[in-house]
This record gives C-alpha cells, structure tokens and sequence, in this order.
C-alpha cells in the first residue's frame, strides 16, 4: 500500500502520535517509554512554556491506514533570534524500517519549514537542545540513562538515506566506580587548589532546591552562551524545569561552587530513573510507588550528569578539577554508586572532553545532529 502523510492536528490523531513509539520499539529490550502525559504536554501548545515562542507541525505516515511513522516540523523563534540564523528543526522522529515512509515524512517537514521561510533543517531536536536531542549513532548495545535518546541503528539510514549530513556529534562519558582512581599530578593539583580555599562549596538540600535550580539554571545559561546550538530557556522554561527537577534530583549530588558569595558553578546529576520508566511502561498510577520500589538498587547504583556549568571569569581557576573531584568524592562514600554518565558534551568542547577524560571517563555512546539545506 502506498504511504499516506496527514497533520496531526486532532485529539485523536495526536493520540497516535504520541502512541506510535509502542508500536515500533514495544519487542526492544533497551527501549526507554516515555510518560505518556508528559510526552503529550510537552507537544502541546498551550499546556508546554516551550510553544510560547515556537510552533510546530505534527505529521503522521500511514500504510493501510495504520502509523508507520512520525515527524514533527518546529520553527523555534527564540532560538533564530538569539542564534541569528534562519534553522527549521525536526523533532520527535520515529519510524519502522521503511525507507519511502521516512522519506515521505522528511519532505512533508521540509516542505513545512520551506513556507515558515526557514533556510537549513537540523534535528533531531525534541523540541530543542534543551530537552532530549541527538540521533544514537554508536553504543546500541547500552541502556540510555535517564533523559537520553535510543533508537535502532536503522535510523541513521533512514536519515542519511535523505541526504542529511552530520553537523555535530554529542558524546557520552561513563566513569566507572572501580576506575575512580585520578593519577597522581592530578590528585597533588586537586590538593592544591583545595588549600587555596578561592571557592566555598555546598549542596542543596530540600529547603533551598527550588531557589538553587535557579541559581544553577542561571550559570548554566550564563557557561553555556558561546557553545553551539545554545539558546537560553525562557523564564516559564525555567520554572517548568524547576518543577521536574524537584521530583528526581537528589540533594547531595547537587553542587554549587561560590567565589567571595557570588555563584561562580555548579553539577547536577540525576539519578538514573530508567529503571523506574521501564517498569512504568508509559503510564503514571497507584503502581508507580511499587514499581519504584522494585526498581530502587537499580536507581541508586548510577546517575547522568545533567548540568556542568562554570562562569567564564572563573574557568581558569580551576573549578572544573574541583566539581569533578567533588563528584567523586561522593561517589566514593556512597556505597550503592557505581557509575556515573556524563551527556552530553559536544564533540568539539575539548577542554571538557579532555578533563573527563583524566577523571577516567571514556566515551561509551555517540548521538548525532544532522543538517540539510532546504533548497537541496
């Protein structure tokens, strides 16, 4: 049967689009279910702070009738504006191993964004590189951590097959618990610095975890200014960022570096709630508190760094060996951690590719960022 693509446009056909996943990765053991409700708010204009500067088109690929695959076309004006560039995203790609209909929905997004006047396409962005982002282009075998993509190896064809082209790769970095071991030019520079005393330190703690997401949101927008595919958040993005981060960050691997009172930078890591998601298999209900507990070694054992951000004046004094020291200082005294996922990090950041690297990281999954020109 030839492929047919509609806008998503209805509550049903929304529906479907938020459903397709299940129906292609439902037999793939590392595949990670989103939370429904959340997935469908996040696409919604209205009920998501992200759409107040931004709009999309939903578009749905059928076979007989039935969804093979999905695309949504985004024109994300805050990012255009800051970046000054004129960049149509793709986002939320899901499709089974069916060239025409990939293809096919690729067009139907191109020819979108070609009438939002929008010059090249990027992706995948879901919606932007804010949120989760990146086409897996190496690490199959492993399990993605919490808020990072998976996707069958067969997307990369699909994508390339179209003549998209890599712009950017974002790496992955696993420290491991039983090669926390720094060499020892790096332990006497830590030990340095420390007596120096330059920076005070703390974590969070529940009394102040609104107020210092904050503070590391700002840092974060503040570090992160000149790096590719930036675009600060919004204040409404911020707040709803606040409000998810409260519900899965924990305290003490939460670390905030000051210089004289003034917040100079900060980590976040998360504990890997993946565990938790695939037991939940979508959906939110009196079973979460059962599923969490099931799932509770698997949570404690490894987190993602999330938010590695260090104001510029302060780069060269080294706070970035401090924040990974501290990192792992607490590692050490936390029985149940085992790993840590640093992601992402752009392919071209070498000062911070290079520091993981002498923390004993080492690069374990590659995500993609394509670019086409519109007019090719």
């Amino acid at each position: 049967m030839p492929v047919t693509i509609i806008p998503a446009r209805s509550e049903q056909e929304l529906s479907s689009f938020v459903d397709l996943p299940w129906l292609i990765h439902a037999d793939e053991p590392l595949w990670v279910p989103p939370i429904k409700s959340q997935e469908r708010e996040l696409l919604t204009p209205g009920a998501h702070p992200f759409w107040d500067t931004a709009r999309r088109e939903l578009f749905l690929a059928l076979r007989d009738g039935r969804p093979v695959g999905r695309i949504a076309a985004i024109v994300d004006e805050k990012y255009n504006a800051y970046a000054g560039e004129s960049c149509g995203a793709f986002g939320f790609f899901e499709c089974q191993n069916d060239r025409e209909a990939a293809h096919a929905l690729l067009d139907a997004a191109r020819r979108k964004l070609a009438q939002e006047g929008m010059t090249f396409m990027r992706g995948p962005l879901n919606p932007s590189a804010n949120y989760i982002c990146g086409l897996l282009v190496h690490g199959f075998e492993l399990p993605p951590v919490i808020m990072m993509p998976w996707n069958p190896p067969y997307y990369a064809e699909l994508l390339e097959g179209w003549h998209l082209r890599k712009e950017q790769d974002l790496f992955a970095y696993l420290i491991e618990r039983e090669r926390f071991c720094l060499p020892d030019w790096l332990s006497a520079e830590v030990a340095r610095l420390k007596e120096q005393g330059r920076f005070t330190c703390r974590t969070s703690s529940k009394a102040t975890l609104a107020q210092d997401i904050r503070i590391m949101l700002d840092i974060y927008r503040s570090s992160w200014a000149k790096n590719w595919g930036f675009s600060p958040l919004s204040e409404a993005e911020a707040e709803h960022h606040v409000k998810e981060l409260k519900g899965v960050l924990d305290p003490e691997f939460f670390v905030l570096f000051f210089h004289n009172g003034q917040p100079a930078a900060g980590m976040v890591a998360l504990p890997d709630m993946n565990p938790l998601l695939k037991r939940l298999n979508g959906k939110l209900g009196l079973s979460a508190l059962w599923h969490w507990w099931q799932a509770r070694a698997e949570i404690r054992g490894g987190y993602r760094i999330i938010l590695f951000g260090i104001k510029e004046e302060f780069r060269l004094m080294g706070l970035p060996l401090l924040l990974l020291d501290f990192m792992l200082e607490k590692a050490r005294r936390n029985p149940d951690f085992q790993w840590v996922e640093g992601s992402w990090v752009l392919e071209d950041n070498v000062a911070v590719n290079d520091l993981i690297e002498d923390f004993s990281g080492r690069i374990t999954k590659r995500y993609r960022i394509y670019r086409r020109e519109i007019s090719a």
